[in-house]
């Protein structure tokens, strides 16, 4: 009798082991539980912060009317580095966006007392830079204007001006010819016109451009 209970007792062993292994690690550790993945990181995108620059930036119709020319306008003597030039412009324009960069002083940012002097068609003045479109700081000053709101002021000048707004996009949508002129309104030698560009996009089925008249 005993030997059969032993015999019984000696095969029921190990499975009795596996049930109270299994028993165990279900009450005392969470090997049996559902592993939840941790979360996937969402991917977000952060506004641009120079959304007309981006827009400017990404047109590939383009005009550049100066590159690197000295300009200031010494008192009572004729200006040194004056931009006049006949554009022309024919089709139809969805949205254009004219680009300047200008120094004083050999590199260096236009102070108060300097302004930068641009007219089309004879429209025009000193452009009022603090209504600027936002673009990336840079070592010399720099501003973005879309045509068709233009700011300008008169001079003395001053960053406290009020804006009086002009519509370049008006005169280039007229097609034809357009005079334009720039230079640097500052009275030491030094300053430059580091770059004047305009971008701009055709209307939809439009073979619309801007150029200069030889």
């Amino acid at each position: 009798m005993w030997t059969f209970i032993k015999d019984v007792f000696t095969k029921a062993a190990p499975p009795l082991l596996v049930i109270s292994a299994v028993f165990f690690l279900y009450l005392f550790t969470d090997v049996f539980e559902t592993q939840t993945p941790p979360p996937q990181p969402v991917a977000t995108t952060t506004p641009s912060q120079f959304p007309d620059y981006d827009a400017y930036l990404l047109m590939e119709k383009r005009l550049e009317i100066a590159v690197d020319r000295e300009s200031y306008s010494p008192k009572d003597k004729p200006i040194i580095g004056r931009i006049k030039k006949t554009l022309e412009t024919q089709g139809e324009f969805s949205r254009a966006y004219i680009y300047v960069e200008a120094s004083v002083d050999n590199g260096k940012p236009l102070t108060q007392w300097d302004s930068i002097y641009m007219t089309l068609g004879y429209i025009g003045g000193q452009l009022q830079r603090t209504s600027s479109l936002k673009v990336p700081d840079g070592e010399i000053t720099k501003v973005l204007f879309g045509l068709n709101q233009i700011p300008f002021t008169t001079l003395p000048y001053s960053e406290n001006n009020a804006p009086t707004m002009k519509d370049w996009f008006a005169l280039i949508s007229k097609q034809g010819e357009l005079n334009f002129d720039a230079f640097l309104s500052t009275l030491r030698p030094g300053g430059k016109i580091n770059r004047i560009e305009i971008r701009y996009q055709c209307e939809i089925n439009s073979d619309c451009f801007i150029r200069e008249t030889i």
